[in-house]
């Protein structure tokens, strides 16, 4: 650490040149004002004293001088003068001075004052390091998010989003959605669909999206069972996930004349609207994926039969535990209120719009704790006549 002292005096450039040294400081030495600027602007000190009386200037000018030249930087400045009255020590210190001591002064208190301000330098120059490497890492996970959301984009390209028959919400938690919402049409014109909440939310949650993706549209290509998709997914999960995470999915299958296949491992109930408001539930009666090795995982299907005028609707668990801002969740009750009302509409993305409207209503200005994905799915009309 470096100290500047400007003095036109060489007995007091000697003690505090002495004082500073003992604390560990390096010491240089002006005696006029435009050899102090062109030592601050050159050597760049941490601490400068300087005497009211400056050969060229005035030390009231010099320290506003040597404040426009830190950069940014924390540097105390200490007057060291025998003008010691109030009226002069006011002025010192609205001119930008952080402490004053009056000549002659005991080195004991002197020493004081440099620890003190040399603690202080030390803390503020760790604090601009950290913040430094947190304006660092803040970049480089913006730019890691950011090409996430390409690769996972691109992955997503081949989802059925465009369809009238098809309503995906997904609101991130984080600058990232952890949870996994696919749709597409086999050649045989059966529907596939995977909704997935992966452990938690954010970027960290959403590194098993990649490779469930590529096994889906494997699924949808290869026709593969829903059956072996799910236990593929598994097998996969347990590889390449920590042991802490998991993904609580539902697996379904809607054939063209339609019958409904599903899977459902640790997700929350999901409803099937009929026409006449009534709701029939989808139970997840297994454990997410993930986590049950091949030879205790359970890949048993329920099925349904649907007509084009029901409506598939599969919520991640932050649907239902939505906070308002008295802290109270949304919870299955009301979600199934809204389900079977918003869905009466019979236009489908009117009706998603609907329902992503009054789950923002219903939470206010409360945090959102939870990534938020809901699906819904309407058999196409021609399906009816396969």
């Amino acid at each position: 650490m470096k100290l500047l002292c400007v003095d036109s005096e060489p007995i007091y450039r000697e003690i505090v040149s002495m004082c500073a040294n003992n604390h560990g400081l390096d010491v240089k030495t002006a005696t006029t004002f435009q050899e102090a600027i062109d030592l601050f602007e050159e050597w760049e000190p941490d601490l400068v004293t300087l005497d009211i009386l400056v050969k060229g200037g005035s030390g009231l000018s010099l320290i506003k001088e040597l404040k426009l030249r830190t950069n940014g930087r924390f540097v105390p400045m200490i007057f060291l003068s025998s003008q010691s009255s109030d009226s002069t020590m006011e002025k010192c210190f609205n001119a930008g001075a952080d402490d004053f001591l009056p000549k002659p002064f005991q080195e004991a208190l002197f020493n004081t004052r440099i620890e003190s301000h040399k603690r202080q330098v030390m803390l503020v120059q760790e604090m601009s390091q950290k913040n430094r490497e947190l304006v660092y890492y803040k970049a480089m996970i913006e730019r890691e998010h950011k090409m996430a959301h390409q690769v996972l984009d691109h992955v997503l390209i081949r989802c059925e989003n465009t369809d009238h028959n098809v309503a995906v919400t997904r609101l991130s938690a984080a600058s990232f959605n952890g949870d996994l919402a696919l749709v597409n049409s086999r050649s045989d014109g059966a529907r596939l669909i995977f909704v997935g909440d992966f452990t938690g939310h954010g970027l960290s949650a959403s590194i098993g999206a990649l490779p469930v993706a590529q096994a889906f549209f494997d699924a949808v290509d290869d026709h593969i069972e829903i059956s072996k998709l799910a236990s593929h997914i598994n097998r996969m999960l347990i590889s390449i996930l920590p042991d802490y995470m998991f993904c609580a999915a539902y697996i379904v299958l809607i054939k063209p004349g339609g019958r409904l296949f599903f899977w459902g491992g640790g997700m929350p109930k999901a409803y099937i609207r009929r026409q006449d408001g009534t709701l029939d539930y989808l139970q997840s009666m297994h454990m997410p994926l993930g986590i049950l090795g091949p030879s205790e995982f359970d890949s048993t299907l329920g099925e349904f039969n649907i007509t084009a005028e029901d409506t598939l609707v599969i919520a991640t668990d932050g649907v239902s535990e939505l906070k308002n801002e008295a802290g109270e969740m949304l919870g299955a009750e009301s979600l199934e209120t809204l389900v079977s009302t918003c869905y009466a509409n019979t236009n489908l993305t009117q009706a998603q719009e609907d329902l992503k409207s009054r789950l923002s209503e219903y939470q206010g200005h409360s945090e959102q704790i939870d990534d938020i994905t809901f699906v819904a799915i309407r058999k196409r009309v021609s399906e009816n006549k396969r």
